[in-house]
């Protein structure tokens, strides 16, 4: 190797040169968007019996979680773009102390990690799109999920867009997550089927496509078909049909149907010992807006008698199964990721929207989970269900906004007798 020493002098002059056709920074950064989150969040929990069980939503005591999301996109020209986003969320500072922070302290040394780094390519005279390389997911079995993936969307008219996806790896599991993990599985009978679920479920690649509409000729109506293989776990496939319609200016109906079905391989049934079958999700809502006034009604019901199912891969998807209570679907045997035995609820919401953007509601979920894998439906989480929320939302601007629910989940467990277990979220949430 060459080594080529300069002089004082010398590099000042470099330094000069290049200082000089450098370009300005407004002229770097005309074609780069950014965009942030900034959230914040309380939790808190208490329960008396300890069967519901902690799979997720709100699982901590007094904790305060910080969670920031800074990204930009850089257009590189001739439809080629650059994305990346750094994300802090490894937060979680407890008042209360426990075995995740056995001295109640909060921790200051925990670093950003590279969330997504794609890159996208778009065709936008002929409507298609690709995106390559570590990506939110967007399927409907995943809620804000990321993997390292290829994405392809052609979209031949307004409104309508057909889209094909590989999945090559999946994101590790965090505490931000709600993705399948063993400590999330104590619901199962036997440790060697939570070893077995979690070594495989994320283990092999997944390959998908989808037809999306959103408000198809102008109707009002949409529809969204997908379909999906996750190699040696499921062939998964799902329809979510919609119908808005206006009674005003900022009123209106809705109708909201969704199916999600998947067929179980064989080779994953018998790592589980035989206690896996294919599942299917029934949801069927409707929504009406009315003079500040909002209300829900709608039934849900998904899994099997007697077997351990896969409803979603990742939280609760979304396919718009959050307008049911708040933790009801995270608990012991009627999660949506695995679920034990069949759940079938019926749930309802009303609100109000005062002046001032402040909205104040309630909702209702009553029903239960009927499941045999343990003798008198005991620890998988079989019995009669019931969640009451009290709702509390305030948006300062399109920015800012506060956000608050505390809610009693109530179990009715045959071995266990009655659990009961109430949580609080508050939550201040900055984007830009």
């Amino acid at each position: 190797m060459r080594l080529v020493k300069l002089s004082l002098v010398t590099a000042l002059a470099v330094g000069s040169f290049s200082a000089l056709n450098a370009k300005p920074l407004e002229e770097a950064i005309k074609n780069v968007d950014f965009t942030g989150e900034l959230r914040y969040r309380y939790e808190d929990n208490s329960e008396n019996n300890g069967q519901i069980g902690d799979i997720s939503s709100v699982s901590g005591k007094q904790d305060h979680r910080i969670r920031v999301r800074l990204g930009l996109k850089a257009d590189v020209g001739d439809g080629f773009k650059i994305f990346g986003q750094a994300q802090y969320a490894n937060d979680k500072a407890a008042g209360y102390i426990n075995s995740n922070t056995p001295d109640g302290r909060t921790p200051t040394n925990k670093p950003f990690n590279l969330r997504q780094a794609y890159l996208q390519y778009d065709l936008a005279d002929y409507g298609f799109g690709l995106v390559l390389g570590r990506q939110e997911l967007g399927t409907i079995w995943t809620s804000d999920f990321v993997g390292t993936a290829a994405k392809a969307i052609y979209s031949p008219a307004d409104g309508i867009s057909i889209a094909a996806f590989a999945v090559d790896s999946f994101e590790e599991n965090t505490g931000d997550s709600d993705a399948i993990s063993v400590s999330k599985l104590n619901l199962l009978p036997n440790a060697a089927q939570q070893a077995a679920i979690n070594s495989r479920i994320y283990e092999y690649n997944m390959y998908g496509a989808a037809f999306l509409g959103k408000d198809i000729g102008g109707s009002g109506f949409d529809a969204n078909i997908w379909f999906a293989q996750l190699m040696k776990t499921a062939t998964f496939y799902a329809a979510d049909l919609a119908y808005t319609l206006p009674l005003g200016e900022q009123d209106s109906w809705k109708l909201r149907f969704t199916y999600m079905g998947n067929n179980v391989d064989n080779s994953f049934n018998e790592l589980l010992g035989d206690i896996a079958d294919s599942g299917q999700l029934f949801n069927l809502y409707g929504t009406v807006n009315l003079y500040g006034f909002d209300g829900t009604l709608g039934g849900i019901m998904y899994g099997k008698k007697n077997k351990v199912t896969i409803n979603t891969i990742e939280d609760t998807g979304s396919a718009g199964l959050n307008v049911i209570g708040r933790e009801i679907l995270y608990g012991r045997g009627s999660w949506t990721g695995i679920s034990n035995g069949q759940t079938t609820l019926a749930y309802a919401s009303v609100g109000y929207t005062l002046p001032g953007d402040f909205r104040i509601g309630l909702r209702g979920v009553i029903g239960g989970t009927s499941d045999t894998l343990t003798t008198g439906q005991g620890s998988t989480g079989g019995g009669d269900k019931s969640e009451y929320v009290l709702d509390l939302d305030y948006k300062y601007s399109n920015n800012l906004k506060f956000f608050g629910w505390y809610s009693i989940l109530n179990y009715d467990n045959k071995v266990y007798g009655t659990s009961k277990r109430d949580a609080v979220r508050l939550q201040a949430a900055y984007t830009f």
